[in-house]
């Protein structure tokens, strides 16, 4: 940049600072609105990525980072086809742990059953969730959220329920219960266990769940040593994608299916939907923002015609007079961008630290898992671009007053008298 257009900046840059400390009262202002516009931000992004982080890990850790199926299975995945299952998984488990970056394996069979107590077959049907004790016990939490009863224990028959099943089937702890599913080939297949637990889970599919050993389901299903699909675990839910497709290159998954948590439903609507809540939130408040800032610009304007013709005439160029009031704008946008993320921090930090307590019938009424307690999650990517757009909004809500300003005719602006 040359000396003349560096002088011209100073000179513009102290007619700015003098013009925002002429009228404390309307610097204050639309200070204020950016200041509560970036708060309003931060914290609304907060409390999304905290609320969504929680949902994703909650059910990422059920679902698994990445899942692997027999083709057939994810064609027809929605009648749960128990012939399209994975053979000997124990042995493709092994090799996939060996795969880099894969944390665990789990083999797990989900089948529909129908639920009895009594001397008398029953017509409710519940979901059988068959996996390892361990990961009914870590990944899915089970083991502390009894409400009655105790975890499974080394009994072969001991089997947990959702505090839902338990309820509608009439089932209490210690009760014999019937579930009576088909095998892989479709015969009737019979299954007695001792009802030793009931649980309530972070959402309503949990509840209207049966958790079984793994081995008991194959049992149930005739499908030794088989499952009907492998959760893979890498270190963390936001890993997925990157182990997906490492694992679709790997010769181990040759021939399955794999995908990524992000890649099935219902986490791709839910993707939508957040993103969706995003953009709302943040056109709500850029909207009202510009909308302050644009408003007290424009009375500016008008209130300097007189001012601003008489520089036009002494010199000052129509670029001139925008960059005038972009650099008062972009002063504002700055102190109070950095204002209202500093007022943002403070509520975005105790989300995060103690949440907002939604009460469990809230939770229950969620289909995807959600805690009672949904916390915030503060981070400097949501500081940072909160302020950028704060300082976006602002000069843009001063861009159209600041053209206007830079046609103000000379002649006509000093006959004003403003």
């Amino acid at each position: 940049m040359n000396r003349p257009h560096l002088r011209s900046l100073v000179v513009l840059g102290r007619l700015a600072g003098r013009n925002l400390r002429r009228n404390p009262t309307r610097t204050g202002l639309t200070m204020g609105m950016v200041t509560v516009g970036v708060a309003l931000l931060v914290i609304g992004q907060s409390w999304i990525d905290g609320m969504m982080g929680e949902m994703l890990r909650t059910a990422t850790d059920a679902a698994g980072h990445v899942r692997l199926v027999d083709p057939g299975y994810a064609r027809r995945e929605a009648l749960a086809p128990l012939d399209k299952n994975l053979r000997d998984v124990q042995e493709l488990a092994n090799r996939l742990r060996k795969v880099s970056g894969v944390v665990e394996v789990v083999p797990r069979i989900t089948t529909g059953v129908t639920v009895s107590t009594g001397e008398e077959i029953g017509d409710l049907f519940a979901q059988v969730i068959g996996a390892p004790e361990s990961y009914l016990r870590v990944r899915l939490g089970l083991s502390q959220r009894l409400v009655a009863g105790r975890w499974l224990g080394t009994a072969a028959d001991d089997l947990v329920m959702g505090a839902k099943v338990a309820e509608q089937a009439g089932a209490r702890v210690g009760d014999e219960v019937l579930l009576l599913g088909v095998t892989q080939d479709g015969a009737m297949s019979p299954l007695k266990g001792r009802l030793v637990g009931i649980v309530k889970g972070p959402s309503a599919s949990v509840d209207q769940q049966i958790f079984l050993p793994l081995e008991r389901v194959q049992w149930l299903t005739d499908m030794p040593g088989g499952a009907t699909e492998l959760l893979v675990y890498g270190a963390a839910y936001q890993d997925g994608v990157r182990l997906a497709e490492q694992l679709r290159r790997d010769p181990v998954s040759k021939g399955l299916d794999v995908s990524a948590w992000s890649d099935r439903e219902p986490w791709i609507s839910m993707t939508r939907t957040v993103d969706a809540e995003r953009m709302i939130l943040l056109l709500i408040v850029g909207f009202l923002t510009a909308i302050g800032i644009w408003n007290t610009v424009v009375t500016s304007v008008l209130e300097r015609t007189h001012e601003i013709g008489v520089l036009r005439a002494l010199g000052l160029s129509a670029a001139g007079a925008v960059a005038l009031f972009v650099i008062e704008s972009l002063a504002v946008g700055l102190v109070g961008g950095v204002c209202g993320a500093l007022l943002g921090a403070w509520p975005a930090w105790l989300l995060q630290e103690h949440g907002i307590h939604l009460g469990a019938g809230v939770a229950d009424k969620v289909s995807m898992p959600m805690a009672e307690t949904v916390y915030g999650l503060l981070s400097v990517e949501i500081l940072v671009t909160a302020f950028l757009l704060g300082l976006v909004i602002t000069l843009l809500g001063s861009f159209i007053p600041a053209l206007r300003a830079a046609r103000i005719l000379p002649v006509v602006a000093m006959r004003s008298g403003r």
